[in-house]
């Protein structure tokens, strides 16, 4: 991809409105699949999605979106998880084979988690409320500079 390509791709994520999150006081308490849009998020990874779907039925927590159809382990999709304080706590430990990064200047507290072949995800703790960013389906540093974008836009106006 270029980076031309790129660039465009990290502008569309910077244009979520505001209001995509609500503020971090709505994330605690959301259906995850009510936080963003399908076309919010198909601006962000650059392809057409179908609406959010919960990742396990009748859990609220974790919305996915992807292309329709059933995408492959490559495919281009975004999963917003909201977490709990000790998800978020937990996952500070990696395990076996991943590897953690700090993340700077996004929230109180966050961190990417990098567990092949799943990709990186990014982890938020902003006051009392807690989420993660998962985007795959693009090279490692533009999934984590998309999922930081995202990340950012969602914590606006808390």
């Amino acid at each position: 991809m270029d980076s031309h390509r790129i660039t465009a791709l990290i502008a569309a994520a910077a244009l979520l409105p505001p209001t995509a999150g609500a503020a971090t006081a709505g994330l605690a308490a959301a259906d995850a699949c009510s936080v963003l849009t399908a076309a919010q998020v198909s601006a962000v990874l650059g392809v057409h999605v179908a609406p959010g779907q919960h990742v396990v039925p009748d859990a609220h927590s974790s919305c996915g979106w992807a292309p329709p159809g059933d995408p492959s382990l490559g495919a281009k999709k975004l999963v917003l998880t909201l977490m709990s304080a000790r998800g978020f706590e937990t996952g500070k430990t990696p395990v076996k084979s991943a590897t953690k990064l700090v993340a700077m200047a996004v929230g109180d507290e966050a961190y990417y988690i990098t567990t092949p072949p799943f990709g990186t995800a990014l982890s938020v703790k902003k006051g009392d409320s807690y989420f993660q960013v998962r985007i795959s389906g693009f090279p490692e540093a533009q999934a984590a500079h998309l999922e930081k974008a995202v990340a950012l836009k969602l914590l606006k106006g808390a």
